[in-house]
C-alpha cells in the first residue's frame, strides 16, 4: 500500500513538472531566443580589437526600461543596475559573459542563474552594436531553457536522492554493526535482564490489570528494555509478543484494553538511553562528534513518555471510552 502511495505522488508530482514546462513554453518565460539590449563598459577600456580567448573585466549596465521590454518584469529602483562581469571575445564583436550575480541582479536574470546550475558566474552571450566607445552597446541572449521542473524531479529528486540513499545505507552498515555488536554482548551479558528487573517495580504499577508474573509483564519489560538501548531489532519480535500475550487477558476480542493502549503508547516514545539509529546516521553522514545527541535525547524521550502515558492515563478514565470498552466497540 505505502509503495502504491509513493508511485502515486512520484507520477502527480511529474505530471505537475510537465505542466508548469509547458506553461513556461507558451509563455517563453525564459525569453527563449530574445536579445536585451544592455551597455558594456570595459574596465580598464579595451582597443577596438579584442583578442579571443582573452578576459576582460567589465561592468553590464542594466536600463530598467530595456529589461522591463524584455522580460516583462520590473526591478526595484529607478536607476540602472551595473554588475560586474568577464567578457571574452569569440570573433569580431560577440563573444560570451561571465556574469556575477548578487543582491541587484534582478529576478529573472537569478532564476536563470539557478538554472544554469552554475555556482560562479551567469552564462550569456552578446555582441556588440556599432559603437565603439568606451561604454558600448550590446545586445545579451542565454543559451534556449526548457523543461526545467520535469528536470529538477528526475535529476535533481529521483536519481539524487536515490543515490543519497544508497551511500547512506552503505555508510551506515558499519557503525550499525559496532553498536548491533556492542548491544549483542550486552544482551548475552545479562544486562537486558537487569534493565527488566530494574523496570518491574514500574511496569507493575502502569499496566495494574497484568499480573507481575503473566507472560505478557515479561515480553512488556523486555520490549521496554530492548527499545531502551536502542535494539529495534530486538525489540518487534518482543512487542509482537507482548501484544499477544495481552490479548489473551482480553475479554473483549477487537477492542484494546487499556494496558493494550498503554504499552503501545510506551512502545512508540520509549526512553532511549543509546539511540544507535540516530548515532549510525549522525556518523554514515559525516558528523564531527556523532553522540553529542545522548543527553537531548534521553531528556526529549523521557519528556514524551511521560506525557505519553499521562495522556492515555486520562483518557482512559473518561466516560466515552469506558462505556466503548463495556460495549465491546473498537
Amino acid at each position: 500500500m505505502l509503495n502504491m502511495i509513493w508511485i502515486a505522488l512520484i507520477f502527480i508530482g511529474t505530471l505537475v513538472a510537465v505542466g508548469r514546462d509547458l506553461v513556461d513554453l507558451s509563455t517563453n518565460r525564459y525569453q527563449n531566443g530574445r536579445e536585451m539590449e544592455i551597455a558594456l563598459q570595459l574596465d580598464p577600456p579595451a582597443d577596438r580589437l579584442l583578442k579571443p580567448s582573452n578576459a576582460y573585466p567589465c561592468t553590464v549596465i542594466l536600463e530598467p526600461g530595456a529589461y522591463g521590454k524584455w522580460s516583462g518584469q520590473s526591478f526595484q529602483g529607478t536607476g540602472p543596475i551595473r554588475q560586474k562581469a568577464e567578457f571574452f571575445s569569440t570573433g569580431r564583436d560577440k563573444g560570451t559573459l561571465h556574469i556575477l550575480v548578487d543582491d541587484r541582479t534582478p529576478p529573472l536574470l537569478k532564476e536563470i542563474f539557478k538554472v544554469q546550475k552554475n555556482t560562479a558566474y551567469l552564462l550569456a552571450r552578446t555582441r556588440f552594436g556599432d559603437s565603439f566607445q568606451t561604454i558600448r552597446p550590446a545586445y545579451l541572449s542565454f543559451d534556449p531553457i526548457r523543461f526545467t521542473k520535469v528536470q529538477a524531479i528526475t535529476n535533481d529528486g529521483l536519481i539524487h536522492y536515490a543515490t543519497v540513499a544508497v551511500e547512506l545505507a552503505v555508510g551506515l552498515i558499519g557503525i550499525m554493526s559496532l553498536w548491533l555488536g556492542l548491544m549483542k554482548i550486552a544482551e548475552q551479558a545479562g544486562l537486558i535482564e537487569r534493565l527488566a528487573r530494574a523496570l518491574r517495580g514500574i511496569t507493575t504499577r502502569l499496566f495494574p490489570d497484568v499480573p507481575a508474573d503473566h507472560p505478557a509483564m515479561g515480553a512488556m519489560i523486555m520490549n521496554i528494555s530492548a527499545n531502551m538501548l536502542g535494539l529495534g531489532n530486538a525489540a518487534t519480535p518482543l512487542g509482537l509478543k507482548a501484544m499477544e500475550e495481552l490479548s489473551k487477558l482480553n475479554k473483549q476480542p477487537g477492542t484494546a484494553t487499556d494496558a493494550m493502549c498503554t504499552f503501545l503508547v510506551i512502545n512508540t516514545s520509549n526512553v532511549q538511553l543509546i539511540p544507535a539509529t540516530v548515532i549510525a546516521i549522525r556518523a554514515a553522514s559525516g558528523s564531527a562528534n556523532p553522540t553529542e545527541i545522548l543527553g537531548p535525547v534521553i531528556v526529549a524521550t523521557a519528556i514524551n513518555t511521560v506525557i505519553g502515558v499521562m495522556v492515555v492515563k486520562l483518557m482512559a478514565r473518561l466516560p466515552f471510552f469506558k462505556n466503548q470498552l463495556k460495549s465491546g466497540r473498537s
